[in-house]
């Protein structure tokens, strides 16, 4: 049983090599693995079983041969070693940079399907919710080093065009900047041509720090 912090969970989680080189060997993801001395593979840890009734939507519903057999995750390295963001001193605002600070790459089958041989749009909103959390969070325990939680306050979602199955998609997602207790996210999903198939922004709340 896995009864620990994310930062443990990172760190003590395997990340299969099989989906590794899956992901490396395609064009548009290749850019990520020529380069590991910027972004490096992490644990996608909703995706593993870790002993009670959490995450089962991730890692049993839609983790199966004939729906999403594969996710990769990956983060900027230095997020392991950044003890803070750049922050604007006045505003209290840290923005996000050009190059995501977290990335997913997703393998669609027919399992996920809506209309036929096309990924139902929930499902797309789901990967949208989960991978924009995990940004979240990888950035307040490796960046910020914020002690308290942060909690999903809303989600909005922009589809730009259908998602065919199967398929391979790369979701990116940036923390553009923080205000306070609030964070302000930023997904887009593109397939392996750049195509932009959706985009999603979110607004986290840390919670407040106890008395």
């Amino acid at each position: 049983m896995y009864k620990h912090t994310y930062r443990e969970l990172v760190s003590k989680l395997p990340v299969s090599q099989e989906d590794i080189n899956f992901f490396a060997k395609m064009p548009f993801a290749r850019p990520y693995f020529q380069d590991l001395s910027s972004y490096h593979p992490v644990p996608f840890v909703t995706r593993y079983d870790k002993g009670d009734l959490s995450d089962t939507f991730f890692n049993r519903a839609i983790n199966s041969n004939d729906t999403i057999p594969r996710v990769l995750a990956l983060t900027r390295k230095e997020y392991s070693l950044q003890s803070s963001p750049t922050t604007d001193e006045e505003s209290g605002q840290a923005e996000g940079r050009e190059e995501p600070h977290f990335v997913v790459f997703c393998q669609l089958e027919s399992g996920v399907n809506g209309y036929i041989n096309t990924t139902h749009g929930g499902v797309l909103a789901a990967l949208l919710d989960e991978t924009l959390g995990l940004c979240a969070e990888t950035y307040r325990v490796f960046v910020s080093d914020e002690q308290e939680h942060l909690l999903t306050a809303r989600i909005e979602i922009d589809y730009h065009s259908p998602v065919p199955t199967p398929s391979v998609i790369v979701i990116k997602t940036w923390v553009k900047r923080r205000e306070g207790r609030k964070w302000i996210l930023e997904a887009h999903i593109l397939d392996h041509e750049g195509s932009l198939k959706a985009t999603a922004k979110s607004l986290y709340i840390r919670l407040r720090s106890p008395l």
